[in-house]
């Protein structure tokens, strides 16, 4: 063998290798380290480069790795500056290139193609400049590279309510009341669902192929059922009832049933969204004096004026505290309904009979009654 293909090391050479070849850092430099420790015992750069190493190599660079070697020791293989592959959204680094495609994307696609009302990768490259001249499919490869890809949309609405942060310190203010004073203060999260008579389709197991799972309908007249609850975010306690109709005098049964489930406590708040019947002029005078200064959403047909059909109702230790309108994710509860939906209402077997299916709707919500904690992780109220 040619002697300058021939690699002669002292004892601290060589220990140097082996600690690299062992724990270098970057990955790369083990794999040069044991290049030259072969060489070193015998074995030619062309054999370590087809034989040596764990992935077969040109030998043209283990000759290379060799030459600097020789020339600058364990500091000449390492890479040098500005090697390796390039990024090809040169020379942005990857987070301003991440920035500028999300900032592209986040864009109306209209302003670029009046049929289009979503991105293609043809349509996006004139508008990020340094896209215009990559193929559409290394547009995908760098989109890919930047963890940006075509993903299924999900539903989406803004609360238009002005006061959005103003009613959700309010609510923050008072849950730090109520942690202070736990013996005196109670804060529930209110809200009413329905259910029917007939099954809601949803996913199930079945058989691969044409085979699906079936919602059993009967012929039976659709009916439906309204579940009024609370829900203490402190101890998960769920107070539930069912009723034909959603009625102020309903509501009131309901809050009458919250004050016997809290007999001690000298303030309830509920914490509740803006469906106008909250706001029944019969049902706020039941209450106690309100301190909310944020408008109420009441038909414009309403007086403000008791009603007599209704009559005077008993005097409650509530007070209701107004979640932002038309923002349902502010509300925890929701998930209370929604795992009612998946346990026991999707694909239900009871369509021909309507008392049992609200008996079991009813004993689902009985479970959590005096309050759990696997409630409050289900809804978002305890970590997880």
């Amino acid at each position: 063998m040619a002697k300058h293909h021939t690699l002669d090391l002292s004892e601290a050479e060589i220990q140097a290798l082996v600690a690299l070849r062992d724990k270098g850092e970057p990955a790369y430099l083990r794999e040069r380290a044991t290049a030259m420790l072969k060489i070193h015992q015998g074995a030619s750069p062309h054999e370590v480069a087809h034989k040596g190493l764990l992935k077969p190599r040109d030998p043209d660079t283990v000759y290379e790795w060799l030459r600097r070697y020789r020339k600058q020791g364990i500091r000449g293989l390492f890479q040098k500056p500005g090697r390796g592959r390039k990024p090809a959204f040169s020379p942005k680094s990857p987070e301003e290139a991440e920035s500028e495609v999300l900032a592209a994307i986040g864009q109306d696609p209209g302003r670029v193609n009046r049929h289009q009302t979503r991105w293609t990768l043809r349509t996006l490259s004139p508008v990020v400049p340094w896209l215009q001249d990559v193929s559409i499919p290394g547009v995908h490869q760098i989109l890919s590279r930047l963890g940006i890809s075509y993903k299924r949309a999900r539903d989406y609405v803004r609360s238009p309510d002005a006061d959005y942060a103003e009613k959700l310190s309010r609510i923050q203010q008072v849950l730090e009341e109520a942690r202070e004073t736990p013996e005196t203060c109670v804060v529930l999260y209110q809200d009413e669902f329905s259910f029917y008579l007939q099954p809601t389709v949803a996913k199930d197991w079945a058989q691969t192929g044409t085979k699906t799972p079936l919602a059993r309908q009967s012929y039976r007249q659709q009916e439906v059922c309204y579940g009024i609850g609370a829900l203490s975010l402190h101890t998960g306690d769920v107070v539930y009832q069912q009723v034909k109709r959603c009625t102020v005098n309903a509501l009131h049964t309901f809050y009458t049933s919250i004050c016997q489930r809290y007999p001690n406590i000298e303030r309830i708040y509920l914490i509740q969204d803006n469906r106008a019947i909250h706001f029944h002029a019969n049902l706020m005078a039941a209450l106690m004096p309100q301190t909310t200064v944020f408008p109420k959403p009441v038909p414009r047909n309403w007086t403000g004026k008791l009603s007599k059909q209704i009559g005077t109702l008993a005097k409650l230790p509530i007070e209701i505290l107004q979640l932002p309108t038309y923002a349902s994710w502010t509300n925890p509860i929701e998930k209370l309904w929604r795992w009612a939906r998946q346990s026991v209402i999707h694909l239900h077997r009871l369509s021909n009979n309507w008392q049992t299916l609200q008996e079991k709707v009813l004993a689902f919500m009985e479970q959590f009654k005096g309050g759990s904690q696997e409630l409050l992780h289900y809804v978002g109220l305890l970590p997880n």
